[in-house]
């Protein structure tokens, strides 16, 4: 607002920008398969941190909106790509155990990557303007970039085939009676995220009024509420997921309903929703990885992101209206009761489609993932 730009205006970027990300999610899956999930990761990594420096240092319109177009697209060409890089990597012995490690750990460790940029915010935000932060930030992360092929093994993509041809492949193969049950899943949990994401704030201003450091300790208290909830599905990842991904997912948004009726505390309400969101999203992310076939994975997984963000999209401009017309509560309460239809959908489908709990055809290792591994 500093920068001489009008709400509207700020508010159309931000919704351009998420455009641009959610246009880019299929295709940029495909880059990946096609020319190796590392090379994609750097790449990433490199335009998210550009952004994020351009966007720190700009005091005028134009570079703010570069710089939330950088991010946009170097967020979706990095997401899903360390995933797949692992997965691809791992042999027949174990798989599905291997599988879901992979993704818990993976999951834990982004969510602990939030919890301390959420603390360093707290801490350094009282001697530092927030501009230098989201520079500092975005120059952390081109240093990421920088460690990928290092850290990282190489992949070679595949060479052979087209991204136009790998995005038709997937698309199918998503698009398919099997991966319905997984489809609702993934739109059941958008539904509930978007809902916590788009009401604690209002809801914790209403309650205990305006407080910046309150509303900072509340971010960092529920960020760390993620990291639990990865941590809980140990303890559940090597069930059935279509079983208690489901389950979980139907229970996401009744925390926030409760605290909006008043029945428990606000606190308490919106910390279990995001300990359940934690949770779920790894229960999640175990089906989506045992589901996707090796030569389409990240491809498949930003098939599956995009579903998601359209339903991200439905949710929070319902919740706009809605909330006028109707109030919080009974905005909560039906946007919640989506979600848990959704998740309903999903138990149902999964039982009248059992081929939804096996691998996809393809999805098998290569040969030279069994010479690694065994």
């Amino acid at each position: 607002m500093g920068r001489g730009v009008d709400p509207w205006l700020l508010g159309t970027v931000l919704a351009a920008a998420n455009l641009v990300g959610l246009v880019i999610e299929a295709p940029s899956g495909a880059l990946g398969d096609r020319y190796g999930h590392r090379r994609l990761m750097v790449v990433g990594l490199t335009l998210w941190g550009a952004g994020f420096v351009v966007f720190g240092l700009a005091d005028t319109f134009a570079p703010t909106a570069l710089g939330l177009g950088l991010w946009a697209v170097g967020y979706h060409l990095y997401s899903g790509t360390p995933t797949a890089l692992v997965v691809n990597r791992i042999g027949s012995r174990d798989r599905a155990a291997r599988i879901a490690r992979t993704v818990r750990y993976g999951q834990v460790a982004g969510r602990s990557g939030g919890v301390l940029g959420a603390a360093s915010v707290m801490v350094a935000g009282a001697w530092m303007p927030a501009d230098p932060l989201v520079a500092a930030g975005g120059v952390l992360l081109v240093l990421l970039a920088a460690l990928g092929p290092v850290c990282f093994p190489p992949s070679p993509g595949q060479p052979g085939r087209r991204v136009l041809a790998i995005v038709v492949e997937s698309a199918s193969l998503v698009a398919g009676a099997r991966f319905l049950p997984l489809v609702a899943l993934v739109a059941s949990m958008a539904v509930g995220t978007a809902l916590l994401v788009v009401s604690w704030q209002p809801m914790l201003v209403a309650a205990y009024g305006d407080d910046v450091r309150l509303n900072g300790l509340m971010l960092l208290v529920m960020t760390a509420a993620l990291v639990a909830g990865a941590l809980c599905a140990r303890f559940a990842d090597r069930r059935d997921p279509r079983r208690w991904g489901p389950a979980f997912a139907a229970l996401v948004g009744a925390p926030v309903v409760l605290a909006a009726h008043g029945s428990v505390p606000l606190p308490v309400g919106l910390v279990a929703s995001e300990l359940l969101i934690g949770l779920t999203g790894v229960l999640m992310g175990v089906w989506q990885q045992t589901m996707f076939t090796d030569a389409n994975r990240n491809t498949m997984f930003s098939m599956l992101a995009m579903v998601g963000g359209v339903f991200v999209a439905a949710t929070t401009l319902s919740f706009g209206w809605m909330w006028e017309l109707f109030g919080m509560v009974r905005t909560t309460t039906v946007l919640a009761s989506v979600g848990v239809l959704l998740a309903g959908a999903s138990a149902v489908l999964a039982r009248f489609v059992p081929e939804s709990a096996g691998p996809a055809e393809g999805s098998e290792p290569a040969p030279e993932a069994e010479e690694r591994n065994g």
